[in-house]
């Protein structure tokens, strides 16, 4: 099989019910950022040592592949995903020191690929709100979401505590 097939040369592609629609639908747009933020998580999973974070984080990866793929599949049922995340943000949260400010995206490498994958994760929750305005969506889409974006965070602050790498708190200057 080929990996080109030129039935998207003049903009439409299929949607996963086989309909033709332009490439700049929202639905498309909203499954490109879903790729996005898989690719991102993928990035991640190649900078991190920790055997049990990367198990996790491909567990992610196949999450958000079948989100994407099931984002309008209403007998699809999404909860234990949902519990999954809880529970291993619950674990990571057990071992950091408790902070009581903001803090600014970065540290090592690890962390601050993880708040990009944040951020990317953010986005695509946003978007699935508006997209949910339009069309009828699985509705724990949004809370996955939600709980994932929470899990990068932890994830991020996890990662530099191991490296040992202080975290820069939020000064506002701006006053």
């Amino acid at each position: 099989m080929k990996i080109y097939t030129g039935k998207g040369d003049t903009g439409l592609t299929s949607s996963l019910q086989g309909e033709r629609v332009s490439k700049d639908d929202i639905r498309i747009e909203v499954i490109g950022e879903f790729d996005e933020l898989n690719s991102s998580v993928g990035l991640l999973v190649s900078i991190i040592d920790n055997s049990r974070d990367c198990d996790f984080l491909i567990q992610i990866q196949n999450m958000l592949f079948f989100l994407s793929t099931h984002l309008f599949d209403s007998d699809q049922q999404f909860n234990s995903q949902c519990q999954a995340i809880e529970r291993e943000i619950d674990l990571i949260q057990d071992i950091l020191p408790e902070i009581h400010s903001f803090i600014l995206p970065g540290g090592c490498l690890a962390a601050a690929n993880a708040h990009v994958c944040r951020s990317i994760c953010r986005r695509v929750e946003r978007h699935v709100v508006c997209l949910e305005k339009q069309y009828q969506i699985q509705p724990q889409t949004i809370q996955i979401l939600n709980r994932l974006s929470d899990y990068f965070y932890i994830l991020a602050r996890k990662l530099n505590f191991e490296q040992g790498i202080h975290e820069k708190i939020w000064q506002n200057t701006c006053k």
